[in-house]
Parts: C-alpha cells; structure tokens; sequence
C-alpha cells in the first residue's frame, strides 16, 4: 500500500514534468477535429467550391480550430516559459505534418498534390496552418499570461 502511496506522490509532485506529454495528448485533439473538419470540408465546401479553393478556405477555419484548443489547453499543458511553449508547438507541427502526410498517403494521393498543398506558388496554403501549429502554444500562452 505505501508503494502505491510513494508512487502516486511522486506522480503528483512532479506532475509539471509531464508537460510534453499533455501537449500530445493536446495534438491528439487537434488531430481528431481537423480531421472531422476536413471530413467536413469534403462533403460540404469542395461540392460548392472546386478542391482547390474549399482547400484555400478550410486552412482559415482550421487555424481557428488549432488556436481555440491552444488557449484552453495551454494551461493544462502547464508548459512553463517561453521556449517549453515552442517546443510544444514544434511537436505539434511535426506530428501534424507526418500526420498529414500518411493520412494524404493512405487516401491514395500523389506526393505532388500533398508536396503542392505546402506550396503557396501552387496555391496551397497548408504551411500557413503548419506556422500556426508551431505558434499556437507560445501564442495562447502570451494572451493569457502564463508563465
């Protein structure tokens, strides 16, 4: 019994430690919305649009998404300081874009159409939401004035 009691103590006194994984678990979110968004975007906007432009427009809609999940999980990340924030940014862009790319994979599409939805010259936009990705946490943190 006091084995568990150790171990739980530990767990709850260093819980602060646990930062990374709480920004995965955050990403996790993000991953499953933008994926409903996008399973949304398909069936609704590229109907009425064409591909490339519902694309274009989805990315503002998505940046919204990953912005709203920040500023209510930053605090529970509990990503002390500036540079921890990034971090957690930069695995929430790298995560996503390897996201991205085997989900875009496994829907059969070519390397040139995923490689052109990052290329602004080619009209894709998707770098935009990547950026986005990286700032968020740093971002929401600022606006609400975390440590």
């Amino acid at each position: 019994m006091q084995a568990s009691a150790s171990a739980t103590t530990i767990i709850v006194k260093h819980a602060h430690n646990f930062w990374l994984a709480r920004g995965f678990l955050a990403w996790l979110l993000i991953a499953v919305l933008e994926t409903l968004h996008g399973i949304a975007h398909t069936l609704w906007l590229v109907p009425l649009l064409g591909d490339q432009l519902a694309r274009q427009l989805a990315i503002l809609s998505a940046i919204v998404i990953v912005f709203v999940v920040a500023m209510l999980a930053i605090g529970w990340i509990d990503a002390r300081g500036g540079g921890r924030k990034l971090i957690v940014g930069l695995q929430w862009l790298v995560l996503m874009v390897g996201f991205d790319i085997l989900l875009g994979r496994s829907l059969g599409y070519s390397w040139e159409r995923i490689l052109g939805d990052f290329n602004p010259l080619a009209g894709g936009f998707l770098g935009l939401g990547m950026a986005t990705m990286l700032i968020a946490p740093w971002l929401a943190g600022r606006l609400r004035k975390l440590p």
